[in-house]
């Protein structure tokens, strides 16, 4: 497969190389595939420059409504139909609550940015490019940022470490802190300090950077792709309610 160049945050690199974050499956858990949740083509198509979506994002057996799956977004992307893997990533990361903040630019605005990243990844094999793009040019957020790079880079036959999400529910606010007390439980015997957070004000580069070096250190360990250490992460990590 394919693999992304990615440069290691060192301290980061230092911690997750000695203390893998605890993972109770053996297999890793299989991506969400968007399946209970339909988008209704009415209501976006006013986010797309052509006059309808994809034959294939069609959800089977229901007229007018589209499936927001992986495999739709990708194969979106490989189209070069930017717009339209946009749409599908923002219902499949149920980020639609939000979808003001993402769609600020216009359209042309829009696609042009996203093509742009696609040239930028492939002539780079970074992301690095792409994501400084996208939040200086569409003034787009860790969370949606990450999610649409996670398929831009897969469309591309990145499947062994492309970016993967960095979410606040899970990732932000259960693993991180979970690795800083496993960092703290060991930091006396080192002389190595605590890395920085995974995510800054400023939405930089480096933040997101020190999070996917971690998951990067991660997948190795177990053998996995980026894709399924965050996707069993995220199932294991999910904080429910322990009553019920």
């Amino acid at each position: 497969m394919k693999e992304l160049n990615w440069n290691y945050d060192k301290t980061t690199a230092y911690w997750a190389n000695r203390l893998l974050i605890p993972i109770k499956s053996t297999r890793p858990t299989p991506q969400y595939d968007g399946l209970d949740y339909r988008l209704w083509e009415e209501t976006w198509i006013k986010h797309i420059l052509n006059d309808s979506f994809p034959e294939y994002c069609r959800y089977p057996g229901q007229q007018g409504s589209l499936l927001c799956s992986p495999s739709n977004i990708i194969r979106c992307f490989q189209e070069q139909k930017v717009l339209e893997a946009l749409a599908l990533t923002v219902a499949w990361g149920r980020m639609t609550r939000t979808k003001g903040n993402i769609y600020q630019k216009s359209n042309r605005v829009i696609e042009k940015t996203l093509s742009k990243c696609l040239r930028l990844t492939i002539n780079t094999n970074s992301v690095e490019p792409a994501w400084n793009l996208l939040l200086r040019e569409l003034d787009w957020g860790y969370v949606i940022t990450s999610k649409c790079l996670h398929f831009l880079a897969r469309s591309l036959g990145n499947e062994s470490n492309p970016p993967v999400p960095l979410d606040n529910k899970v990732i932000l606010n259960e693993v991180w802190p979970a690795f800083k007390k496993m960092i703290n439980q060991h930091k006396s015997s080192s002389n190595y300090a605590m890395p920085g957070i995974w995510w800054e004000y400023s939405v930089s580069w480096s933040g997101y950077n020190r999070y996917m070096t971690a998951i990067n250190c991660w997948a190795k360990a177990k053998g996995w792709t980026t894709t399924q250490l965050e996707n069993t992460l995220f199932e294991e990590y999910y904080p429910r309610d322990k009553t019920s």
